[in-house]
């Protein structure tokens, strides 16, 4: 399912994410040039997913001359193969940085396919703004935009660990956090860095230094040795996705796509799961609590059982009680407005949510009339693999579970209606699978599925995430899915049929 390929994107940017997660607030005094030249070099690294290598990245850094003094250049090159169903996909990044003498990023220059989509973003550092240039040259993209992003003056580098650690300057249990500009999603975030430990690493000193950024929740571990170069980095959690810096020859060898399988096999056949008041589950993890990957909700409960997770799921039920349309709400704000994913405002999805609804002003009633239309209408394919935006999904009418939840999603905040795309797991032949639904405000939150022409969830669907669908929360969407792929496996211990009664499966 495209949520699947969603979090591979996701995953490629955090294999990036060794560009812009260490950091340090300031320098004093700023570094030499001598200090600079032992930055310089072209260093590779393999990128590996659950141990197998499955693509690559390359640093250059150079000297340069800025507006400010000696500067850096930094070119950064990542690419990674993946496979679902036979098909082989690829997410590359070419991104260039140009540092000044304080090491703040002065100019950002990134190219970046998202399996199959281009997309550029450019960026200059004016004082204390970021000047931000997006655009796409592939048809239906969102459209070009500049935007003025206001950096605090902590806005930081990589390389300023690099040089505090070169004088000497890093003290085991030293805490900071920092601003940073990800392009890759872009957003202005903060990371909070922790110098954790020394340890000793293929044979090299190293200091092991913690990065969690604010914004997408990722945590950083990198290793780096005494001469300032990362020898390792991992994402824990998020398919054991680490780089270990080798020879250009090892890093482009024996490179194959990772396999991605899109589904969990149970063990226990549910009957037809429509017709379900409450299914229960036991989620188990390969490593560490599976609690914290199954959020609470209305609709799902989660109990620890030790390191595994004992969750319920009852079925979506009509609300009892609507509001009117358009919902004004402040604490909504953020479920209503236009995204680069949802151009609500755009006059055309406008126009085509007001036909839909005919005049009706009742919140639920207009909830149930767009995602019928949406399921009637659009057809279903098995997987769309690139980002596709709500407009797109009006032009083209067709798409997998993503596009059905997005073109709903965009549908509703068109005439009023707060909405979020819904991420997780979803009972289906006998396996739970990948997928992607929609969650509408009509007094409450209620969630829809517009590709199963569900206008209430049945109890199969297990939410991982809701996003609001900006930037950084469908990236946030992304990685949480993304850390329970490979993961977890699924007991069914039972559920409560349509009658009231309780059905428990024998464990072994």
């Amino acid at each position: 399912m495209r949520t699947v390929l969603k979090v591979l994107v996701a995953v490629a940017a955090a294999g990036a994410v060794f560009a812009i997660s260490r950091g340090a607030t300031t320098v004093e005094p700023p570094p030499t040039i001598e200090e600079l030249r032992q930055l310089i070099g072209t260093e590779w690294y393999s990128v590996r997913i659950f141990g197998q290598p499955s693509g690559y990245a390359c640093i250059q850094t150079e000297l340069t001359d800025s507006e400010c003094g000696p500067g850096l250049r930094v070119t950064e090159d990542l690419k990674l193969l993946v496979s679902l169903a036979g098909r082989e996909l690829q997410a590359t990044k070419s991104q260039v940085t140009i540092y000044d003498q304080q090491l703040r990023p002065a100019s950002i220059e990134l190219v970046k396919d998202e399996l199959g989509r281009t997309a550029r973003v450019s960026a200059r550092l004016q004082g204390s703004e970021l000047i931000v240039r997006t655009s796409s040259p592939e048809v239906g993209a969102p459209p070009a935009g500049v935007r003025r992003l206001t950096v605090s003056d902590d806005l930081a580098s990589d390389l300023l660990i690099a040089v505090r650690l070169l004088r000497g300057q890093l003290d085991i249990g030293e805490s900071f956090s920092y601003e940073v500009y990800d392009p890759e999603v872009d957003v202005i975030d903060r990371h909070s860095v922790t110098v954790d430990r020394w340890e000793t690493l293929n044979g090299a000193d190293t200091l092991v230094v913690n990065a969690v950024s604010e914004q997408l929740g990722v945590e950083v571990v990198s290793w780096i040795d005494s001469q300032g170069r990362m020898l390792r980095q991992a994402v824990p959690g998020l398919m054991d996705l680490t780089l270990e810096r080798v020879s250009e020859e090892e890093a482009l060898a024996s490179l194959a796509p990772f396999e991605i399988r899109s589904q969990i096999a149970v063990e226990h056949h549910l009957p037809l799961v429509r017709s379900l008041r409450e299914v229960r589950l036991r989620f188990r993890r390969a490593v560490g609590p599976a609690g914290e990957l199954i959020p609470e909700t209305r609709r799902q409960s989660v109990v620890a059982d030790g390191d595994e997770a004992l969750v319920t799921i009852s079925r979506e039920v009509p609300p009892r009680e609507t509001l009117p349309l358009p919902i004004r709400d402040e604490a909504l704000a953020e479920h209503l407005r236009p995204t680069k994913y949802v151009q609500s405002d755009d006059p055309r999805l406008v126009e085509a949510a007001r036909g839909i609804i005919e005049g009706e002003t009742d919140a639920w009633g207009a909830a149930q009339m767009l995602c019928s239309w949406v399921n009637r209408n659009m057809r279903a394919v098995s997987s769309e693999p690139r980002p596709i935006t709500a407009l797109e999904c009006l032009e083209s009418m067709q798409g997998d579970c993503t596009e059905h939840a997005i073109l709903l999603a965009a549908l509703g905040r068109a005439v009023g209606l707060p909405t979020r795309l819904i991420t997780g797991l979803a009972h289906v032949g006998g396996k739970f699978g990948y997928h992607a639904w929609t969650e509408v405000y009509v007094g409450q939150w209620v969630e829809m599925d517009p590709a199963w022409g569900e206008t209430t969830a049945d109890a199969g669907h297990v939410l991982i995430y809701a996003s609001a669908l900006d930037e950084a929360s469908y990236a946030r969407a992304c990685l949480a899915t993304g850390r329970t792929i490979g993961a977890v496996e699924i007991d069914v211990l039972g559920y409560v049929a349509a009658d009231g009664r309780a059905v428990e499966f024998e464990e072994e």
